[in-house]
């Protein structure tokens, strides 16, 4: 197949390329390096197309949407970011999702799956959340991924659309940002290896669904397959990890003492992420098979190259 990947030079999407081209596929890839890097294909970057843009420009989705069969949607900007500029985070995360779908009316054949997150229920009224909890999301993240979300599912239903979303879980692994605006696995890995003391924003007890980035990669995989237009599904794992077990694992890790120290909540920060994976694991065959204890070496040792240590 002809595979477009929207955001294909980012941390997942590199992931889900690398995988498409062992596959087969014929795959290009747009992408507006505002977080995403060539170093990322480094090994496929001769067997894939990649193009320079953004998908809240209409005339370049309307460029690279043309023949294709299958389109993985990665591009957005993360949760720091949007707190940032929730203007712009709206632009990409909505509006660019919106260009994509109105280009996908003219070719009502091509299929999307639609990168969503858990961020959109939003602090939870139950644990572990389903697909049917009630969505509140407390960051403009969250809001804009909903919007994209619900205008993915009604576009599904207006206009018979094949296109579903998959709703990510902190996913972890190499190519992962590790600069201030970065994810908690590698920024504590980041300070591990730099013999620094791990800084948790709260008191720690919040709890996350770390899942490693192979197991979303496979969850895309095996959504391009399904029916089930216009559907969300959780995709995580049931393992659950708080940020102090999480600062306990990393520290052990070092051949230093080192201990955390803690400051003040992030804005915008959800307490507890406890998915409910049962549909994916029914509905796609979807079933993770990393376990973070096993991850977090294989990010370490990526990580010690980036650092050059």
């Amino acid at each position: 197949m002809h595979i477009l990947v929207f955001g294909g030079c980012g941390f997942i999407g590199s992931h889900l390329v690398d995988k498409l081209v062992s596959l087969g596929h014929e795959v290009t890839v747009l992408d507006d390096f505002s977080n995403g890097r060539m170093s990322n294909l480094k090994e496929v970057k001769d067997k894939v197309t990649v193009v320079r843009g953004s998908i809240t420009n209409k005339k370049t989705v309307e460029k690279v949407c043309r023949g294709v069969d299958l389109i993985y949607h990665e591009a957005a900007l993360n949760l720091l970011r949007s707190v940032q500029s929730p203007v712009r985070d709206l632009s990409v995360n909505a509006v660019g999702t919106l260009n994509i779908l109105e280009e996908m009316k003219d070719n009502p054949n091509v299929v999307m799956v639609f990168a969503s997150t858990g961020s959109i229920y939003g602090e939870p009224e139950y644990n572990p959340q389903d697909e049917k909890h009630p969505c509140h999301p407390t960051s403009p993240y969250g809001i804009s991924k909903l919007a994209a979300e619900q205008y993915v599912g009604w576009y599904a239903g207006e206009y018979g659309l094949k296109a579903v979303s998959l709703r990510y879980y902190n996913v972890v692994g190499s190519r992962q940002e590790y600069s201030d605006m970065g994810g908690v696995v590698p920024l504590f890995l980041k300070r591990m290896l730099q013999d620094k003391p791990l800084v948790i924003e709260g008191d720690g007890t919040q709890t996350r669904c770390f899942t490693y980035v192979d197991d979303v990669v496979r969850a895309n995989v095996l959504a391009s397959k399904t029916k089930r237009y216009g559907e969300a599904f959780n995709i995580g794992t049931s393992e659950i990890t708080s940020i102090n077990e999480l600062a306990d694992m990393i520290c052990l890790m070092s051949n230093k003492p080192l201990k955390p120290v803690h400051v003040g909540p992030r804005v915008g920060d959800i307490h507890d992420f406890q998915p409910d994976i049962k549909k994916a694991e029914k509905l796609l065959g979807y079933k993770p098979e990393w376990k973070l204890a096993d991850a977090l070496p294989v990010i370490k040792e990526w990580m010690e190259c980036e650092l050059r240590l």
